[in-house]
């Protein structure tokens, strides 16, 4: 595998994690951070080779595309994984499993189970096979807030939980999300399928020298010269979002006449022209619409009187009741829009650069 020049090795970052679960002081972590912040690079291009390097068997998944089917699929990948490091002859499940559609590199979607139970019978003993080696076993499971999107993994995410607290010794897992209302529904509540399982923890953010790495790069590709303290403050005009940054230098090694800030205003209307949020914001009721806007804005105070009676006013209305304020906020929370702090009566965009958008789109517009 080529290497990726201007990825910036989180190398001391591995070793932290790895070294916590080499001394059982920890057998899961869970990183929160909004996308494109490099939470898969990371587990793909730090912590993967790292963990390979010291001996561990690692699979990382990711529940990102596989929607409902993810039960499926993820016994699928812990099957072959099991097949691939020897534990499980493949013969084993023959008789289980029905058919298998897709490619063999990638997610075979069309994995179905004779009997729905199997997915569950399944999952549990390939992971206490897993467990019952004598290896240091580590799972990779990213973007895990998806599952708190469907009640129909409810029973797979109980049957994922009992299986790898039974058996945490032996096999550690990191989990990733971005979603930090999924990751609260998944974790932090006290009904929370994963309530305890693993210590909750912000991915950290990049520092001045993954700028200087990206500047050193810059210069040795293009013999050019990038200033580096200015890159800096543009990173953190936009959010400290890597791989935004980084798709501005690379715009800046395809095009030399371009300024620094012309290529952070051309990134800026990109992200301004998103489709995804576009449709978000359009698929949204009048009301969602002002009340993301008002959440944007910092307006604390939802419930007041005199805040519903301004709401009231924008959407041309004599009076908007409280019920149905709750029942609009309900209704964005389960759409994974916004998520609360109930303990303190406040609400937040869930995505972060969603937030960013209606900042730029609609409350400077």
């Amino acid at each position: 595998m080529r290497s990726d020049i201007w990825h910036y090795p989180r190398l001391e970052l591995a070793k932290q994690v790895l070294g916590m679960f080499e001394s059982g002081l920890s057998s899961a972590l869970v990183f929160f951070a909004p996308r494109r912040m490099g939470k898969t690079e990371f587990l793909l291009k730090d912590m993967r080779p790292l963990a390979n390097k010291q001996g561990w068997h690692v699979l990382y998944f990711s529940f990102l595309d596989v929607g409902s089917n993810a039960k499926e699929a993820f016994t699928l990948a812990l099957i072959e994984f099991a097949i691939e490091m020897g534990v499980i002859k493949q013969e084993k499940f023959h008789k289980r499993i029905k058919k298998i559609g897709g490619g063999i590199a990638g997610i075979r979607a069309g994995l179905e189970f004779r009997d729905p139970q199997e997915t569950k019978i399944t999952l549990k003993e390939i992971i206490a096979d897993l467990a019952k080696q004598n290896h240091k076993i580590l799972l990779l499971l990213d973007e895990v807030q998806i599952l708190s999107m469907d009640w129909k993994n409810k029973d797979f995410v109980a049957a994922l939980r009992t299986a790898l607290d039974v058996h945490k010794d032996a096999i550690k897992v990191i989990f990733t999300g971005s979603s930090q209302e999924g990751l609260r529904c998944m974790f932090s509540k006290s009904d929370a399928p994963f309530f305890h399982f693993g210590q909750n923890l912000p991915f950290p953010e990049l520092q001045q020298d993954f700028i200087e790495h990206l500047v050193k790069i810059f210069n040795k590709a293009t013999h050019r010269e990038l200033d580096a303290e200015k890159l800096w403050q543009v990173f953190l005009e936009m959010s400290r979002v890597p791989q935004l940054i980084r798709s501005l230098v690379e715009r800046l090694v395809l095009y030399p006449d371009l300024t620094l800030q012309q290529a952070k205003k051309q990134l800026l209307q990109d992200l301004a022209a998103d489709r995804e949020y576009v449709m978000i914001w359009e698929n949204s009721s009048i009301l969602e619409r002002l009340l993301l806007k008002a959440i944007v804005m910092g307006e604390a105070e939802l419930f007041s009187i005199d805040k519903r009676t301004a709401l009231a006013q924008q959407m041309g209305i004599d009076i908007l009741p409280v019920s149905t304020l709750q029942s609009t906020l309900r209704s964005l929370q389960r759409k994974k829009i916004i998520g609360s702090l109930p303990e303190r009566g406040i609400y937040y965009i869930d995505d972060p650069n969603f937030k960013s958008w209606i900042e730029q789109s609609v409350v400077e517009a």
